[in-house]
């Protein structure tokens, strides 16, 4: 990121910081367990549209989210992009924006995403998760936090809550072992 977009980012997590704390006073647990340095996958349950800006807001890391290409329109299409944005097309190969994900985490950066690949609007606890989050860590060699997000948006009340469990090392596992073992760590911090 260029200087300019780093400072951008600073700014825009300010912003949601207060903005969060002023509309849903969210409660943030384990934030000790988020490594300062080193690369880093942050992975969890996926509610709302502003679950991004909570995770963001709430590490002193620089976070580059995967995020679908319909929120790249317009300025907050430019602004996403100078933040540090990743866009992926959900209906399609996305091999640019995991390459510059992996590109990324190689420089010991943080990538957010969210296995369950959109949000879940059912009553099921999550939805089936997609591999892409532990081959990319596979690949990099990156560790992945595991976080979950619990509750619900409600507007002056403190009524969500996100935890950030302890890190995990995947790259000795298989991919469909390595998946579950991820799904199973953030249904343990969601049914807490």
């Amino acid at each position: 990121m260029k200087k300019y977009e780093k400072l951008l980012y600073k700014i825009c997590k300010c912003i949601y910081k207060v903005l969060l704390k002023i509309l849903y006073r969210p409660k943030v647990y384990g934030k000790e367990n988020i490594p300062k340095e080193g690369s880093l996958i942050l992975a969890g349950n996926h509610i709302m549209a502003v679950d991004p800006t909570l995770v963001m807001s709430s590490t002193n890391r620089i976070v580059h989210y995967m995020a679908k290409e319909e929120l790249f329109k317009g300025f907050h299409g430019w602004l996403f992009k100078k933040i540090g944005l990743i866009k992926i097309d959900r209906e399609k190969s996305n091999v640019a924006a995991i390459l510059k994900a992996e590109e990324i985490l190689k420089e010991g950066g943080t990538i957010g995403i969210f296995p369950e690949g959109t949000r879940n609007k059912t009553s099921n606890e999550l939805l089936k998760f997609k591999l892409g989050t532990v081959k990319m860590a596979k690949e990099t060699g990156a560790k992945i936090q595991p976080f979950a997000i619990r509750g619900q948006y409600k507007l002056l009340k403190k009524s969500v809550e996100l935890e950030f469990g302890k890190p995990i090392d995947i790259t000795n596992m298989e991919t469909n072992e390595a998946n579950d073992y991820l799904k199973n760590e953030i249904l343990k911090l969601l049914r807490k």
